[in-house]
């Protein structure tokens, strides 16, 4: 039977039940749907849907299904998925539609049926039409800089595309040396904007850099130089 999801409240941490399922999988609401085994597997896939789960790619605006090899949203339906949110009727509403349960990952199925995490929606920005994942160009940027520096990738409103990426980073760097390496691994959309220097990036508890507060700074920043730039006209 479909199971009721309790949403944790703040500060109550989420009991993980232990996992005998071999290999990667992906999870949903600690339900899982796919599997890589032994005698079938794509090395980087998170696997092929169980039988009782039904995935499917759909388009991020317009929710029509995507054929095989187009990155979209990653829908899931079966019995594995939850029934709802205990208690939250509204979460609910937003998350499951018609049985089909709204992961927020993006990902890609393939010819062969196996199915590729892309990462989470919210990491993911569109510009001049194109998806592009944030944490990707981040990975990329993270390689070519010194250890010592920390960086985070975030994206802001831009008049023409839509938005833009801005790179931030903890230290000076070579702009141009950088975005020169970057475009041996990225495309011209992917490639940061702008740089930023923020001297400490805000983290999170967990240690990780809290990308939502660094793109506040970035934007009040980017407001701050107009401000300057509008009083020297």
């Amino acid at each position: 039977m479909p199971e009721i999801i309790e949403k944790p409240q703040p500060g109550q941490k989420k009991k993980k039940p232990p996992s005998t399922v071999p290999e990667k999988t992906i999870a949903v609401h600690h339900s899982h749907i796919t599997l890589n085994t032994k005698e079938r597997n794509k090395p980087g896939s998170i696997g092929i849907p169980f039988p009782s789960v039904r995935v499917r790619i759909t388009d991020i605006d317009t929710g029509e299904s995507l054929p095989p090899n187009r990155e979209g949203k990653i829908m899931v339906k079966g019995d594995l998925v939850m029934k709802g949110y205990f208690d939250d009727i509204e979460e609910t509403s937003l998350r499951i539609k018609d049985g089909w349960y709204d992961t927020g990952d993006m990902g890609m199925m393939d010819g062969d049926g196996f199915l590729w995490h892309r990462g989470r929606l919210k990491r993911f920005v569109k510009i001049g039409g194109e998806m592009v994942s944030l944490v990707k160009v981040e990975s990329v940027l993270t390689s070519l800089i010194s250890r010592e520096i920390d960086c985070c990738i975030v994206e802001v409103p831009d008049f023409l595309k839509g938005a833009k990426i801005v790179a931030t980073v903890t230290e000076k760097v070579d702009e141009k040396k950088l975005l020169k390496k970057m475009a041996e691994f990225l495309s011209p959309i992917e490639l940061p904007k702008q740089f930023l220097i923020i001297p400490e990036l805000p983290k999170m508890g967990s240690g990780k850099v809290d990308f939502r507060r660094v793109t506040e700074l970035v934007k009040a920043s980017l407001s701050n130089q107009r401000d300057s730039e509008d009083d020297n006209d």
